[in-house]
Formats: structure tokens, C-alpha cells, sequence
């Protein structure tokens, strides 16, 4: 892969072992009810899930609609979409289409959603103020967007420190286009043409290990990058691996939650 477009392409083709490792993670959970509550899902609406992954959540957005509305959920990994599609079929949901996208253009008409959904997803995307154009382009008048997206200047390890943290990280950077998206987010949305934006902080908090796919995918990317000495990484993982035995690890990230209206 080539490291300057390596943000986009490293989801375009995505290694067996992260894609098992994503199957996990975005796996539906009943307390992720709280990410959709600001979407006001109802029946028969049309929905975007943007960047939608596996497919789990747009998968129970199309439950929430019921049969007379549409869920869309939309991603460039083709895997993604063709299992998903196989799994919605599957499950029955005729009211849910996963669809691959070619270009940065969405394949969906102007003024056709209802709301749109989109997580951890503009950290990537080649031009986020075009993305969300595109966004408000596809939505209603009165429709809304909610947003969930990280700020990884923000992150805090616990027992690197703030330096050594901040340190992984940047090795790490390569892999997102933008990784400080969450702070930038208000003042794209208002650019891109939205009202009404509101900001809200839902921090993910681990002391026992949940967040290590996290690390290990950064660890993924120093490695291909070359951007660290692979004894230190080693060495740092070690620390991590001994903190949450005796009860002394903490990972801290915060989400920013954005709702705006077209």
C-alpha cells in the first residue's frame, strides 16, 4: 500500500485477522441503544449508515424502521457489504441495502434521507468538507446527521504517560487522513451548510483490556509504517499487558457526539 493513501486503502483491504477482529468489535450490543437515541428513528423512514463496516448497526436501524421504511448502509470494504447484505437477507430484513461505494459520490438521490449515521468514519475519508456536502446534499430539509468520531490528541494510556502516549500515537497517525477530526467537526458541519449543532463528549473508558484491539491495531500500523523501533513497541505492550493483570490500566477516548440539522 502506498503510506500516503494508506488512511483509505488499509479499509479498501483489510488483512484476515483485523477483519476477524472487526467482526468482534462492531458486533450489536443492547447498551449501544444510547448511539442511536439521538436519531429518533421511527417507522418508515429512510436511513444512511455511512461507513457502516460489518454492518450490525445499520442492520438494527432497519429493525427500528420496520418494513416501510429503508436503511442504506453504505462502505468502500466490498467484504463488508457483501456479508452484510448476506446476513440482512438471511435475517429477513428486505428494508436493508448495503451498497459499495466506487467514488466519493453517494449513489443516493438529493433529498431522500431522513437521517444519517456516521461513525468513526471522517478520520478517514479523503476530504471531510466534501464528505459532509455530500451528506447534506442527500438529506432532507429538516433531516438530521449525528455523528460520533474520535480526536486522538486526546487519548490518555495509562502507565505511558501523556509523552509516550502521544508519542504511539503519532507513529500511528498515517492511518487516519485527519486524526484530530472530533475538534474540527463543528466548523466543517457549519461550512458544509448545517444548523442546529450540537456537541456532545461520551468518553470510552477501560481499566480491563477492552481497548487493546485498539492498541493492536496501532501497533498493526507503526509496524507497517516502520515508524517505531519494534523492541520499544514490544516493550510498551509488555507495560500494558502487566498494568491490566494488577489492576493499574486506564484508556481513555473521548467520542464526540454531533447532532446538526439541513
Amino acid at each position: 500500500m502506498d503510506i500516503d493513501n494508506f488512511y483509505k486503502d488499509h479499509w479498501q483491504e483489510i488483512e484476515n485477522d483485523r477483519h476477524q477482529r472487526y467482526q468482534t468489535m462492531f458486533q450489536w450490543r443492547p447498551e449501544q441503544e444510547v448511539l442511536l437515541a439521538p436519531l429518533d428513528l421511527s417507522n418508515g423512514m429512510t436511513v444512511v449508515d455511512f461507513g457502516c463496516g460489518p454492518g450490525f448497526l445499520a442492520m438494527e436501524m432497519a429493525r427500528k424502521v420496520a418494513e416501510t421504511g429503508k436503511v442504506y448502509g453504505l462502505d468502500l470494504n466490498a467484504r463488508f457489504v457483501s456479508e452484510a447484505n448476506d446476513k440482512a437477507k438471511s435475517d429477513g430484513l428486505k428494508q436493508m441495502e448495503f451498497i459499495c461505494l466506487k467514488s466519493e459520490s453517494i449513489p443516493l438521490e438529493t433529498d431522500s434521507i431522513d437521517r444519517l449515521f456516521c461513525k468513526n468514519v471522517l478520520e478517514y475519508v479523503p476530504d471531510a468538507l466534501s464528505t459532509l456536502q455530500e451528506h447534506h446534499r442527500i438529506l432532507k430539509t429538516g433531516g438530521k446527521i449525528q455523528i460520533l468520531d474520535s480526536d486522538w490528541g486526546f487519548v490518555i494510556v495509562e502507565p505511558w504517560g501523556k509523552n509516550t502516549t502521544d508519542d504511539f500515537f503519532n507513529a500511528a497517525a498515517a492511518a487516519f487522513k485527519e486524526p484530530h477530526i472530533g475538534r474540527k467537526l463543528p466548523a466543517l458541519l457549519n461550512k458544509a451548510g448545517f444548523k442546529n449543532i450540537d456537541i456532545k463528549l461520551a468518553p470510552f473508558i477501560d481499566r480491563k483490556g477492552h481497548s487493546l484491539n485498539v492498541l493492536t491495531n496501532m501497533v498493526s500500523y507503526i509496524d507497517t509504517f516502520k515508524s517505531k523501533d519494534k523492541s520499544e513497541v514490544n516493550t510498551l505492550m509488555g507495560d500494558i499487558d502487566k498494568a491490566i493483570a494488577n489492576g493499574d490500566y486506564l484508556f481513555i477516548l473521548p467520542q464526540f457526539v454531533i447532532t446538526a440539522v439541513k
